[in-house]
């Protein structure tokens, strides 16, 4: 029993990362994963554009789409999708219709707050919001893709409101 508690233990720290700390994660990919080509902009971090005016704005589908125009906000507790964030998923959608052979990965994330296994729940609840505007916008159920992570990988760090903001999100990865 006691060896089971250290290794809980040892497992529940899962933001021990370099350079992360109340911020931005640092420059190159947040997640250390290959292929995903979003988060190693020009030194900006992943998740900076909740209070962005132009988020949701003149967005451009497809793989060549900037960083902003990948991520999808949700509120608390919630899979609803906003207005602003229609329009990116719209613009997606277009792209996908017009190149088949394209796919996507819609990653489910949650801010920290609730158990691990709510927040997986969460996680896949808004990445099947964001797949069900996809097909409502005419994409083909196999061109999608739904992955939660929950709170395991969060967008910055951080356990105050606008930390959390930024981690309940969708992303859209080619």
């Amino acid at each position: 029993m006691a060896a089971f508690a250290l290794v809980l233990a040892g497992c529940s720290k899962p933001y021990q990362v370099e350079g992360g700390q109340n911020g931005a994660m640092g420059n190159g990919n947040p997640y250390g994963g290959q292929g995903d080509s979003y988060g190693n902009g020009s030194g900006g971090s992943y998740g900076n554009f909740y209070d962005d005016p132009t988020y949701g704005v003149n967005v451009v589908g497809g793989p060549a789409a900037t960083e902003k125009d990948r991520v999808i906000y949700f509120s608390f507790d919630s899979s609803s999708i906003d207005n602003r964030s229609h329009n990116v998923i719209a613009q997606h959608a277009a792209y996908l219709k017009n190149n088949p052979q394209t796919a996507v990965v819609l990653e489910g994330h949650t801010d920290e707050r609730g158990t691990r296994e709510y927040n997986i729940g969460l996680g896949e609840r808004r990445a099947y919001s964001v797949k069900d505007v996809f097909a409502q916008n005419g994409v083909n159920a196999n061109q999608m893709r739904v992955l939660s992570y929950g709170e395991e990988r969060p967008a910055v760090w951080g356990s105050d409101e606008n930390s959390y903001a930024r981690n309940r999100r969708v992303v859209i990865v080619y």
